[in-house]
This record gives C-alpha cells, structure tokens and sequence, in this order.
C-alpha cells in the first residue's frame, strides 16, 4: 500500500471564515506532501438570495465586482505568502459547483480541500443539494472542513488519530486503504470502525426487551471483528496501530461519537459503497456528519471515478492568475 500523492490541490473559496480553515489544512497538506495548491474563488451568474460580495445584481460581473474579489483573494492568500507555499489564484464565472468541477479537471486535482458552513453562497453550496453533486462529481477525493473543536492540523505532523468507517464494500475498502497511506505518512493511529443499523440499543433507557437479541448481537460483534482483523493484517508495519471497533446503532451518530471519543484529527469515508454507508453519504446523514464532525472529513471515491467538466460547465469569462513559487 502506497502512500497518497497530493501533488495537486484545489481548494475553492468563499472568503468565509471556514474557507479559511480550508486553507489552512490544505496549507499543511501541500507542506507536507510537497503539492502545487491552487485557490479558486467563482463569481456567481446567478446568487442565491442571502449575504455575498456581490450586492444586489449578482449576474452582472462588473469591473468593481473583480476588483473587489481580486482584494478579497489578496487577503485571503496572505497565510499562502506567509508559509511560501507553492500556489496559483484562479477567478472563474458561472455556476459554482460546475466550474469547480472543471477547475479540479483542468488541473487533475489529487484532492479537493473545501470548508462549510460558509456564509452566502457556500454555505448553500456545500450543505445542500450541491453537496451530494460535488461529492460525486469531483474528479478527486475531497476534504470537508466544518468547525472543529481545538486547533486541529495547526503544523504539519499533528495527525495523531484517523478514524475511518467501514461496510466492507470495495470503495470503503478503497477509503481504509487511503488512510493507512495517511497513517504512515503522519505516523498517526487508525480506528477502524464498522456499524450495524437496525438493531435497537439495549443501552438506552427506553429499551423494552421483548427478544433476548445479546447473542445475535454478539455474533454480529464477532464476525465484523472477524473481518476488520483481516484488513487489518494486510497493513503490514502499521497493523499493530489499527484498532478494530464494532458499533451499533445509527450510523452517522456512531461515527460522530467515536471521532469524539477517539479524539480524530480526521475521518475517512468511502463514498458511493453498499449498504448503510451509500444512503449515509447521499443521504440526510451525509449533511449530520458534515456539520458535526469536529474534525476535517476525507471522503473517498472508486478509483477512475472521473468526470470531465469543461463541456458542462458554464461559458462565463475565466480569469487565471499564476502566483510565483513562494509568493
């Protein structure tokens, strides 16, 4: 197993305090793996209703419109001078989720770094409907970055503790093999968790035994185990940092309580799998563990998932502007 080559990120950006966060992972990221960053930023044809730069005709992309947005970016990359980071700025116009695709295309990103809850347009973008688009569309994996509790990442190295979800399925597969390569890469520790749904928890106050379920319970316990073990034994050098957790209930709150409980600086899900994880990642779940996590989320996607955007994306003026190595 390999470790993951970043060697090129994206992360787009709404000026917003969480795409400052973004970038503040994707800063670590790029120092860490050497990668070439880029920051786009797109200037809506059309904005939804709510707080934005661009006041009150959004669609009519004015000379102080770009000048405004290109102040914006020059404040907002100031952490990417002071770091010397490799990067380049790109503006483009149309709709958002489409030309960010397109921007991750053109560029063959390796990973999408992108921060919710942001105000505006964003924030719609990335918790709605949108999300769902880009999770399947992007041509990468992609990072969600929502609010944390501490300074998680603050320097490189700090990944101490992946948690990563598991159904068994070939792209969660995919996803446990991608955090391995993360483990190694920062010397971290790896929670391998798998849940079983549809079954009540006995632990719950509320709970009215009507059958005595503690064997299948059990069984089920044991053969997940059984399972994780196996993965676990093809990590070679690292297996012996893996820990396999079995855990029942709703899926979405299972993996937000053990992030907790372990103290994840990162979780690490496949998308598009079988089973619960395949609802839970296009699903209503998909938007409870974006918003709850209090860690970054990588999302995985099957290998040669691609999608290539430039013929659907919309026809709007693009505007690039290199920045110098180090700038």
């Amino acid at each position: 197993m390999t470790e993951p080559q970043f060697q090129r990120i994206l992360c787009p950006t709404d000026f917003s305090h969480f795409s400052a966060q973004a970038l503040r992972h994707a800063v670590a990221l790029a120092r860490q793996f050497g990668s070439r960053l880029k920051v786009v930023h797109v200037i809506p044809q059309l904005f939804p209703d709510g707080e934005s730069l661009y006041a009150s005709a959004p669609w009519l992309t004015t000379p102080e419109i770009r000048q405004r947005v290109n102040e914006e970016m020059k404040t907002f990359l100031e952490p990417l001078r002071v770091a010397r980071i490799n990067h380049e700025i790109e503006i483009r116009e149309g709709d958002p989720w489409r030309e960010i695709v397109a921007a991750a295309d053109e560029m063959a990103a390796d990973l999408a770094v992108l921060g919710t809850h942001g105000r505006g347009g964003l924030d719609r973008l990335f918790l709605g409907s949108v999300a769902e688009k880009l999770v399947r569309r992007l041509p990468c994996p992609v990072l969600s970055v929502s609010h944390e509790e501490g300074l998680t990442w603050a320097a490189p190295g700090l990944v101490t503790r992946i948690v990563c979800a598991t159904d068994f399925s070939p792209i969660s597969i995919e996803a446990f093999h991608m955090a391995i390569g993360l483990a190694r890469k920062f010397k971290a520790e790896i929670t391998l968790l798998h849940v079983v749904e549809n079954l009540p928890d006995i632990k719950d106050p509320t709970y009215v035994p009507i059958l005595d379920i503690g064997p299948l319970r059990d069984d089920l316990d044991q053969g997940a185990t059984t399972r994780m073990k196996a993965l676990i034994a093809e990590a070679d050098d690292l297996a012996e940092k893996i820990e396999p957790r079995v855990a029942f209930g709703r899926a979405y709150k299972e993996v937000l309580r053990c992030s907790v409980e372990e103290r994840a600086d990162l979780l690490v899900i496949g998308a598009q799998g079988h089973g619960v994880f395949e609802h839970m990642f296009f699903g209503s779940n998909a938007q409870h563990v974006i918003r709850g996590a209090t860690c970054p989320v990588l999302t995985v996607r099957p290998q040669g998932a691609r999608v290539k955007a430039r013929g659907d994306s919309a026809t709007g003026l693009t505007l690039v502007e290199p920045a110098h190595p180090g700038s």
